[in-house]
């Protein structure tokens, strides 16, 4: 079963994924913040991580950074999704070496696991 870690600071948000990614079949490891994911992302090595940019203590764009930094996750693949629709942050999170950047409102969570499993599979 592959592990995704979702790095998603509203909680709500964080949940509906976490249960429709486990009914697809994948285990799946929450974090509230950057630097939290950070750390799981070390410890579990995840298959994937689902990355929100704006976050608090580290935002997304740290968390790239210090990832591309790693040789042990730095080819993790990461998808950004996120509400912050701005061309600037997407065209720097690309450049990091993220996959994807997905606004939040323009994907249903099928869509989304159509593109989680693009890179898993």
């Amino acid at each position: 079963m592959p592990k995704i870690l979702v790095v998603e600071d509203e909680q709500m948000l964080a949940e509906m994924y976490k249960d429709k990614f486990e009914k697809e079949g994948f285990e799946i490891v929450l974090a509230r913040d950057g630097k939290i994911g950070m750390e799981i992302m070390k410890k579990e090595k995840p298959a994937l991580v689902l990355l929100d940019i704006l976050l608090p203590n580290e935002n997304g764009i740290d968390f790239l950074k210090k990832m591309i930094k790693d040789p042990e996750i730095s080819s993790i693949p990461i998808i950004v999704f996120s509400n912050f629709d701005d061309p600037e942050t997407k065209k720097e999170t690309l450049s990091l070496g993220a996959k994807e950047y997905l606004i939040k409102s323009n994907h249903n969570p099928n869509e989304i696991v159509k593109q989680i499993k693009k890179y898993i599979n």
